[in-house]
């Protein structure tokens, strides 16, 4: 029988209910939570890395076939610094160990307009602006309202921007890498670099004296340069290749597909996984409802077969059942059973665990204590007229005329009835009324609540109700709109028995949860429970 008593039992935690989600979570760092999300977000994120390799390989064929091909030559320069020794009555000539100024200046004099001079007096201005890569520089050089000498001065600086001089390691050598349109271009542009600079040096370093024979004798003193290697047309063209680009490409693409999926992941924080909701309320969740699609779930409809999601919708309602008797023996057990939103099939699934529950031989009385437009009594074929839960309560009714018996086996049902008031002061009424008047002894009491979302009412039912089984649609509700629920519950979330997360996409159940459905299949075949009319499977 139902205990009246229940209205007075004690309340464990005290007046105030802080948030149970700890720092780490609140923080998004806890590891295991966020493997979790990670786990029901698999499909997503494979779905933005196949976006992201398909965007890079995409973007890799456009490079090879929109970049300007370069060519690049290199061509090497020996620096050198002699000095005239005396030794006696003999002077000798000997190279000395070379400064890092020295080479410094050497690179620096390379890139000088004057040595580039040199190279558009060679080549021309016209052949130079042609042969370079084409940039906004040269662009800007084309336009035929600047003068000669402000051509000349873009040619140098384009010159200079195709160019580059660096010393090899640490020896005197100089590398100068020259770039061109084609390959035979870009080595006549570097010998021709490397042969202005020696002759520019050349010209530095003259000394000027009417004595030939002296002036033959002191030109090799000081620095010098050296043209070691000259420049030879390259074989490819610069960068990588174009099958190298969408290579790259797309692994670029997935990896930030994946990093993006990971990140939204990461930020989001609406309600997904079994360990997210066992962190934010402290107690069970049993587990996932896959959605269905193309059919409709009936009010305690049929099948003709056990499907996939029957069979996990009943491992979880039997895990549910589980830690209701683990709570307690007494009977019956009252359970409360509410959704955070509307319509995230908390009815169907209070319907299909008091089916599993008759199935087994115990008496349920299931009893519709929506307040919602679309109720149990609804779905289930009552008109608006049918007297009820609100009618018995208010004593306008009797619980012999109003509950409805043998809807199915073992299951009476209590519609609803036409809401007028609050009931918040005549839920305790309930136990007196079925215990008295129904003339049945029930073993579970299924009470379908209003969803969180009108928590006021929930916590009302919690006079009479001894557990309360929260559903979750995957997905839906936020974290913080379902600890504002939560919180609104007051001493009645003390008597939160778990969570269930409902209509979770076929692609977010983990592989465990296939597997148990692969198992219970082949238990099935060997021995099926069937209904006590015999017409089908349950």
């Amino acid at each position: 029988m139902l205990d009246a008593t229940n209205r007075q039992r004690s309340v464990v935690g005290g007046a105030e209910y802080p948030s149970v989600a700890p720092e780490a979570w609140r923080e998004g760092i806890d590891f295991r939570i966020f493997l979790g999300k990670v786990r029901q977000r698999k499909s997503m994120i494979a779905r933005l890395a196949l976006v992201g390799f398909l965007a890079g390989l995409i973007a890799g064929v456009a490079y090879g076939l929109v970049r300007t091909p370069k060519f690049s030559a290199s061509s090497e320069l020996l620096i050198t610094n002699t000095t005239l020794q005396l030794s006696g009555p003999d002077a000798v000539v000997t190279q000395i160990l070379v400064e890092n100024s020295v080479i410094q200046s050497a690179i620096e004099m390379l890139k000088s307009s004057s040595v580039l001079d040199r190279v558009i007096d060679r080549f021309g201005l016209d052949k130079v602006q042609d042969i370079l890569p084409k940039s906004r520089i040269a662009a800007f050089g084309a336009k035929p309202e600047h003068t000669k000498a402000s051509r000349r001065q873009v040619a140098v600086a384009l010159l200079r921007s195709n160019m580059s001089v660096r010393r090899v390691g640490s020896s005197q050598v100089i590398s100068i890498l020259g770039t061109a349109l084609t390959a035979t271009d870009a080595a006549k542009l570097t010998n021709e670099i490397a042969q202005a600079f020696v002759q520019e040096q050349n010209d530095t370093s003259a000394v000027v004296t009417t004595n030939a024979a002296l002036r033959e004798r002191i030109k090799v003193l000081g620095p010098t340069a050296k043209i070691i290697s000259e420049a030879a047309p390259p074989n490819a063209k610069d960068g990588p290749r174009t099958s190298i680009a969408m290579l790259l490409g797309a692994l670029l693409g997935a990896a930030l597909g994946i990093g993006g999926g990971v990140i939204l992941t990461l930020l989001d924080r609406r309600l997904r996984s079994a360990e997210q909701l066992a962190t934010l309320t402290s107690v069970e969740c049993f587990g996932y409802v896959p959605q269905i699609k193309g059919r409709r779930m009936a009010w305690l409809q049929n099948g003709n077969r056990p499907d996939p999601a029957s069979l996990l919708a009943s491992s979880v309602l039997r895990r549910a059942r589980s830690a209701v008797l683990e709570r307690s023996e007494r009977t019956p057990h009252v359970v409360g059973i509410t959704s955070c939103l509307r319509g995230e099939g908390k009815t169907t699934l209070a319907a299909k665990w008091a089916k599993s529950i008759a199935n087994e031989g115990s008496r349920v009385l299931f009893i519709d204590g929506c307040r919602d437009a679309v109720t149990l009594s609804s779905k289930s074929g009552q008109g608006a007229e049918t007297q009820g839960l609100h009618e018995m309560l208010r004593g306008e009714a009797t619980p012999g005329k109003v509950i409805q018996a043998g809807i199915w086996p073992h299951i009476d049902f209590l519609p609803g009835g036409k809401p007028a008031g609050n009931l918040d002061a005549l839920w305790g009424n309930l136990a007196d009324l079925i215990n008295g008047g129904s003339g049945a002894s029930y073993q579970w009491v299924i009470l379908d609540l209003p969803p969180l979302a009108t928590a006021a009412d929930a916590r009302a039912a919690g006079q009479i109700v001894d557990d309360l089984l929260i559903v979750v649609e995957w997905g839906r509700a936020s974290e913080s709109q379902f600890e504002q629920a939560l919180r609104a519950l007051g001493p009645v979330r003390d008597r939160v028995i778990g969570t269930v997360i409902n209509k979770t996409p076929w692609r977010s159940l983990r592989s465990e949860a296939l597997m148990q459905v692969q198992t219970q299949r082949r238990t099935s075949a060997g021995a099926c429970l069937r209904n006590p009319d015999g017409k089908g499977l349950l």
